[in-house]
């Protein structure tokens, strides 16, 4: 790991503490009256991914599903999921859940999509919110039912609509409230996809989350927790080096200034960005480095192909990495690197 990056995260972390991001209070609450999380009963919180025969922590956040065994190098859930898959714990007489689900924070509803079969996610509602990060976007999928337009303030414990399963795959013993917790990779969605798609910029493709269970719980302990320090101390997996195009910081770093380490209005030949294993991107430096394309500079070494431990992003053994052709189109979403319309 290069020192340069290293060292400009742990100066940055110390000044956060009293900087503007620190004066924002975090707060969330949970989304339905299901608060098994709370007291550590996972099979009471999560829906598995089949009632029978798989564990609860399959419908929490991560990398969760698809185990494959690889011999002497041990077994790896190769499949990520993005959101946590919270219970029901109402139901009717006739065994449909009746649970309200309600905004986890204050806010601006940003998009509902109310027909189920334009989405896996089936009926979801988007919000956006302000805690002083830039524009975070809580998710609420599979509804069975949506109870608010987009412009709508919310509060926390707005009612959104009702739990359900619509979406791909779902039938009324596994509804479930799926939960997420993003960031936005571009503001310019359907240029990326050169495309229209229905649901804009807030198709799930382009949000990026976080572990949302970690950090309700991380809050119940620490009454003055930052998101932007808990997001800095998640783990490094791999650094991209992306030749400099413009003067000027990144549009994603223009929109979560948490980003931003060492003063980007700087000349350099680079951009150094630094992601967790997942793909959430935790900073982007300066760098001198030249690179003609994107390039792999850091990646946490494996002894199977990293294909396995990044969504498909990265392909290589031990310490070496290159980019796939996925994680190639990755990357420009997240640097906008891509034409615009006019």
């Amino acid at each position: 790991m290069r020192r340069s990056f290293r060292t400009i995260v742990f100066s940055l972390l110390s000044c956060l503490t009293v900087g503007s991001v620190s004066a924002q209070r975090f707060s969330l609450k949970l989304p339905t009256a299901n608060d098994a999380l709370f007291r550590g009963d996972l099979a009471a919180f999560y829906m598995p991914t089949d009632l029978k025969t798989r564990p609860p922590e399959s419908g929490s956040w991560g990398f969760v599903r698809n185990a494959r065994d690889f011999g002497g190098q041990g077994r790896v859930y190769t499949r990520f999921h993005e959101g946590l898959d919270i219970r029901p714990v109402a139901r009717d007489a006739r065994s449909i859940p009746t649970d309200p689900v309600k905004s986890i924070s204050a806010g601006r509803v940003a998009y509902v999509n109310p027909v189920s079969s334009r989405s896996n996610y089936g009926k979801y509602v988007v919000v956006q919110h302000d805690f002083g990060y830039g524009p975070m976007y809580s998710l609420y999928a599979h509804l069975a039912s949506t109870a608010v337009q987009v412009g709508q303030q919310v509060s926390p414990g707005s009612v959104l609509g009702i739990l359900g399963s619509t979406g791909r795959g779902l039938n009324n013993s596994r509804a479930h409230l799926h939960l997420e917790l993003n960031i936005m990779g571009s503001t310019s969605y359907n240029d990326f996809l050169n495309a229209a798609n229905p649901h804009g910029n807030h198709n799930g493709q382009n949000l990026f989350g976080l572990d949302l269970a970690e950090i309700y719980l991380e809050m119940r302990k620490n009454r003055n927790f930052n998101l932007a320090k808990y997001i800095h101390a998640l783990p490094q997996h791999y650094r991209i080096t992306v030749p400099r195009k413009t003067a000027g910081a990144l549009p994603i770093v223009q929109r979560y200034r948490w980003m931003q380490f060492g003063n980007h209005n700087k000349a350099s030949k680079s951009w150094e960005m630094a992601f967790t294993r997942s793909g959430f991107l935790i900073g982007v430096a300066l760098s001198n480095r030249e690179v003609s394309k994107p390039t792999v500079t850091y990646v946490r070494s494996t002894r199977i192909d990293h294909r396995h431990y990044t969504i498909g992003r990265l392909t290589g053994t031990g310490s070496t990495a290159t980019l796939t052709s996925s994680g190639s189109r990755f990357i420009s979403l997240i640097t906008d690197d891509f034409p615009k319309r006019n």
